[in-house]
Formats: structure tokens, sequence, C-alpha cells
């Protein structure tokens, strides 16, 4: 019996050496311990296959701007996929678009790219999805197809999704060891968040659009529905994220206590 989800990743694999050329194919092996690396800029394909590829940039990076009808609040893709869908460990895209079709064990169901596309608007961006044929899905599928340019189809990626971090210990708050995490504490993420994140994201979560800074709660951030909701996807993200600048600058400890005190802060259902 043919193996559908095998299947359409042979299909892919295929469709991309075609188009791309097998030069471009990089395994993991011939990377050695590096990250793959996404197209530069400047390396927009040619023709009506570039002109989507650069639309759904846009629309990535500034998502009130080019799909206004879709959208319920301030953020874009880019808020949380940062360097527009580029940077290794915040989720980027050329580590998505290669395992997609994927199977949603939640759900029970085979998810497709397009779906969880459509979700992104719904869940993250408070708003509506657009039209699962429609221009903005469609140019923003070519935008991560060209991002995913030489990827390997359904192989583990160095740096795709977020770093895990160690869980910490539950129970009692007070001090078990250097390299032992204790429960996550909202005040001390409170002191920790005013020192290290407010300059750019506002005292009160509103964001500074000046400083490049999104909102992190309130009307104008991501709801409920949104996986950065959960504390232990904020923390992996935060952990290697925030501050912008090197990876690492904050202690798993700091990250799990900032998650944790965002999270507690109120958001649109």
């Amino acid at each position: 019996m043919l193996n559908r989800p095998r299947f359409f990743f042979l299909q892919t694999a295929l469709a991309l050496l075609f188009f791309f050329g097998s030069s471009h194919i990089v395994l993991p092996s011939e990377n050695g311990p590096g990250f793959f690396h996404p197209p530069a800029p400047e390396e927009y394909p040619p023709g009506p296959l570039g002109d989507l590829v650069k639309k759904g940039e846009k629309i990535f990076t500034q998502t009130g701007t080019y799909a206004p009808r879709y959208t319920g609040n301030s953020l874009t893709c880019a808020s949380c996929h940062l360097d527009a869908g580029r940077k290794p460990y915040a989720a980027p895209m050329w580590a998505a678009y290669v395992h997609y079709p994927r199977f949603d064990e939640r759900k029970n169901a085979l998810i497709q790219l397009n779906d969880r596309i459509r979700a992104c608007f719904r869940n993250s961006l408070h708003g509506t999805p657009p039209p699962a044929g429609g221009e903005t899905v469609r140019a923003l599928n070519a935008y991560l197809f060209w991002l995913a340019k030489g990827a390997p189809v359904g192989l583990p990626l160095r740096g795709q999704g977020f770093r895990t971090i160690p869980v910490p210990k539950q129970g009692s708050p007070l001090f078990r060891g250097p390299h032992i995490l204790r429960t996550p504490d909202t005040l001390e993420g409170m002191t920790l968040y005013q020192n290290r994140c407010a300059s750019c994201h506002g005292l009160n979560g509103q964001g500074n659009p000046a400083r490049g800074g999104s909102p992190v709660w309130g009307t104008q951030s991501y709801p409920m529905e949104s996986g950065f909701h959960s504390v232990r996807v904020l923390a992996e993200f935060l952990k290697m994220n925030m501050p912008p600048g090197p990876s690492g600058r904050l202690t798993d400890q700091e990250s799990w206590d900032i998650a944790a005190y965002v999270a507690s802060q109120p958001r649109p259902r």
C-alpha cells in the first residue's frame, strides 16, 4: 500500500531537485555541525514565481499592511519567526516547510501546510483565516518554498523549531543548586522583564515600535490560542532569542521566570 506522507515527501523532494538543481541539496552529514542556510534576499527566483515570493515576504514581514483583512492585532508573522523566518531556533520557516504535511496526534488528522498557515492567522494574529486557495496563502506558501531551497525533506535540521531547555522541578521555589531549576516565579519574572525586556516591549507589554518591540500582552498581542501562551514554548523561544543579540543571553531559569510572568498577563481569548 502506498504510504501517502512518504510519497508526498518524495514528490516534494523531486520537485525541489528539478527546480533548483541537485547541487543545492545539502544533507546534514554534508553540513557537519553547521546550520542550513536559506537563499539570500537577492537570490529571488525570476519571473512570476519570484513575484509571488516577494509578495509572500511582504505579507510575512508586514502582515497588517499586506493582509489587513485577516489580522486582528499588531503582530506580524515575523514577530515570532524572527529575521523574516530565517533565524535558527526561532521556528524558522525553512525547517517547517519540509516537514509538512504532518500528523497531528491531538486532532488525529494529517495537517497540510496551508492549514497551518491559515490557523496562524486565527491563533496568533487573532484574525480570520484567509481563503485556502487565495492569493495570501499562495504567496506565503511560495515564500516558504523558496526559503527551504535545498533543505532535505522530512529530516531533522539543526535550528528547527525552538531549542529544548530543561524543565524546572515542581514544588518548593527555594534554592536547589546552580544546575537544578526551581518552579518558575512570576515575581522574579516581573523584575527580570522590567530590567531586560521593557525597553523594547513596554512596561505594560504594549510594545515599542521605535525599538522593534512587539506587544507581548494586551489587546494587540497574541491570544490565548497561540503557542506562545504556553510557558514552555515561550521559555524556549526566549532562551535563544531574547534579548536580541548573541544566543543564550538569558539563563534557563530566567527564561522560565519571564515566560511565566508574561503568560500571567491579560490577553485576548
